[in-house]
């Protein structure tokens, strides 16, 4: 998106639009948050793994020691990121590096019920984005409550968010609980290599990648990887006690934000999500009837689509790539004709479909359809400006000449 474009403000509602939390979409130049419609930025440019802490939670090392004097320490550990100290930022500026793994957290959650309370007193309609560290890897020793005490680090962990998405619904109810829309949802599957450190992928089992080795969570196409919960809420307008079937996105939550703001998307152009209001107020259950699944680090290449999602039907061409938690890693296969599972009867991704079945042969035309009718969409529409080139003079850093880049907190 053009850093000139403010959707909300386009559109004439006046939004204040906040971001707490991982940005993880560029932090140098018209990257930032701040030159991408966001008055306010309070957070890590990228996921807490990309960094060292002095607090540095499970399965992760701490930065190094300050070497004495002005020279740079010449024995950092290259393979953890520890020649650079994870940074907060306030807008523009480096607060604290590294960060408080431990504090995080509490900040996160002092800094949005602050920003809602003003909202409130002011009058003015928001938008607030909170991209929490929690559940990735590592996991801060919380100190959060002495609730948390004894329990395994991941179980510590789920409480501290769930406390501090509490502290944010909570002083939403209090201040404008009518008017507010709360949506939580997740990113990504568990992952997986990081054992029990890395949570559930519940009955999404990916059975077939399972039996062939590594791993079918994060970074594949299998469900365990891109299935993820959703929560909805907002008092009189969406429906309690409701479970949808309907198929639906991250990529949804744009459009559909804009579309209750009262604004309009830009013209001439295609958006892959959809205003999914209407599933949300329980007036619909029919979502998107396509989804595409692009490969986000197993194997094949990087972003390229991989997997097709129509209806109840899962189409996949590659397959493996993934790191188990025993190690394994699920060679790379190709799949001409694919792999297609009926996931209303096989949720676990078990069984494919047999290729001469009739199944089989009613799905295929329909899958290659859809294949073709997304990248024929994705090959009219490449007008993106966004340039991620690898730069390391672009590294967020205090203080270069010192080990970690150390600065000063506040």
């Amino acid at each position: 998106m053009p850093p000139e474009r403010k959707m909300m403000k386009r559109g004439g509602t006046g939004i204040s639009e906040t971001i707490w939390g991982k940005w993880h979409l560029g932090h140098h130049g018209s990257y930032h948050p701040n030159f991408r419609g966001f008055d306010y930025y309070f957070g890590i440019p990228y996921s807490h793994d990309m960094g060292c802490t002095d607090t540095p939670g499970y399965n992760h090392p701490p930065c190094p020691a300050c070497p004495r004097g002005d020279r740079p320490s010449r024995n950092l550990e290259r393979d953890c990121y520890s020649d650079v100290a994870l940074p907060l930022y306030e807008n523009l500026n480096i607060v604290e590096q590294p960060v408080n793994l431990s504090s995080l957290a509490q900040k996160y959650a002092e800094k949005a019920t602050q920003f809602i309370q003003h909202a409130s007193t002011s009058g003015r309609p928001f938008l607030l984005y909170v991209g929490l560290a929690h559940m990735h890897v590592p996991l801060a020793r919380t100190q959060l409550s002495a609730e948390t005490w004894g329990r395994r680090p991941y179980a510590a962990g789920l409480r501290e968010m769930d406390s501090l998405v509490g502290q944010i619904k909570d002083k939403v109810d209090r201040t404008a609980k009518n008017n507010t829309f709360l949506w939580f949802t997740g990113d990504n599957g568990p992952w997986a290599q990081k054992c029990e450190l890395a949570g559930s992928v519940g009955p999404f089992t990916g059975l077939w990648q399972t039996h062939q080795g590594g791993s079918p969570a994060k970074q594949t196409t299998w469900e365990g990887g891109h299935r993820v919960p959703a929560l909805a809420y907002w008092p009189g307008r969406v429906p309690s006690n409701v479970t949808s079937t309907a198929l639906l996105s991250v990529l949804d939550i744009f459009p559909t934000v804009v579309a209750l703001a009262g604004a309009q998307l830009p013209r001439g152009r295609h958006f892959d999500g959809l205003d999914a209001s209407e599933v949300l107020f329980g007036r619909a259950q029919s979502g998107h009837r396509v989804l595409f699944h692009p490969n986000s680090g197993a194997a094949g290449e990087d972003g390229a689509l991989q997997t097709v999602r129509l209806g109840h039907y899962k189409a996949f061409y590659i397959t493996g790539g993934a790191k188990a938690c025993d190690g394994s890693v699920g060679p790379e296969r190709h799949h001409e004709p694919p792999l297609i599972f009926n996931l209303e009867d096989d949720a676990a991704e078990a069984l494919p479909l047999e290729r001469g079945s009739a199944e089989y042969r009613r799905a295929l035309p329909k899958v290659r359809e859809a294949l073709a009718g997304v990248l024929r969409d994705i090959a009219d529409d490449n007008i993106s400006r966004a340039d991620y080139t690898q730069d390391p003079s672009v590294t967020p850093c205090c203080n270069p000449r010192r080990a970690a880049c150390r600065c000063q907190t506040v």
